[in-house]
């Protein structure tokens, strides 16, 4: 097998740096100043035109939206009998949202918004919604990554990382997770990625993937188009985002844990 050694180890270490933030969180240490700091100066960003932005973004890390780019993106692979980038993928997919659940129930952090959700989901540390969007999107660049070349490949690679990271800032500005969720979340998400990174590596070849990345990045165009159209409004009572008369949004400000 290709490049396995050079996988593990920076796999370890994102695994290692997310333990002792897990720590941290759970033994409540100085990093609680550090978040609501942080947190407060996201907040305090909001305006209306924003609002729009972040409340779209958000929708793009929903379950029901990543659930069916990852659908399309491993059946896509499957076909192109891509069998090792298909795998890990799938077994990334699969992984994340479970490891996730486990770390929220040993952790069991408050978030900065009391009963914005039910279950284990009501607890904050790491970020789920920043956790599988990582893993999705960073997928998606790593395919871009073995699709494309030269400037469309930096360029899109580009993009997919922008919008993980908008992605993280929106989870804080509508006060859904503190930043250390956000920053546990990328750690777990880059132990899942260098796995993805991994199954790409068996097959190498941008010939294989042109047309199947394509293919995919379509898909995932019409179903943002569509999810946006269908729960942008739900969105916005969830994160109790209003339209006022004007027709602009405002946001609640988020409830700090006593």
């Amino acid at each position: 097998m290709r490049h396995t050694t050079s996988h593990i180890l920076p796999a370890g270490l994102a695994l290692a740096a997310l333990a002792g933030l897990g720590w941290l969180v759970y033994s409540e240490a100085a990093i609680t100043g550090l978040d609501q700091a942080l947190s407060d100066a996201v907040i305090a960003l909001r305006n209306s035109p924003t609002d729009w932005l972040v409340v779209l973004v958000t929708l793009f890390g929903d379950a029901l939206s990543l659930t069916l780019i990852a659908v399309a993106m491993v059946l896509t692979l499957l076909l192109r009998r891509a069998w090792w980038p298909a795998l890990s993928c799938a077994a990334a997919f699969i992984l994340t949202p479970l490891t996730v659940k486990a770390i929220k129930f040993l952790v069991a952090r408050e978030r900065p918004t009391a009963d914005l959700y039910g279950g284990v989901e009501s607890f904050s540390f790491p970020s789920g919604h920043m956790t599988n969007s990582a893993v999705i999107y960073g997928a998606l660049a790593i395919f871009a990554a073995h699709a494309l070349t030269g400037t469309r490949q930096r360029l899109v690679i580009g993009a997919f990382i922008l919008l993980i990271m908008l992605m993280g800032l929106s989870r804080i500005y509508l006060g859904a997770h503190w930043p250390s969720d956000v920053v546990g979340a990328v750690l777990l998400a880059s132990v899942f990625l260098f796995l993805v990174a991994w199954g790409f590596d068996q097959m190498p070849g941008e010939t294989r993937f042109a047309r199947p990345f394509a293919f995919v990045v379509a898909v995932m165009l019409v179903i943002w188009a569509v999810y946006a159209i269908l729960t942008l409004e739900a969105a916005m009572d969830l994160y109790a985002v209003d339209v006022t008369p004007e027709g602009t949004i405002e946001l609640e400000p988020a409830v700090s844990p006593e």
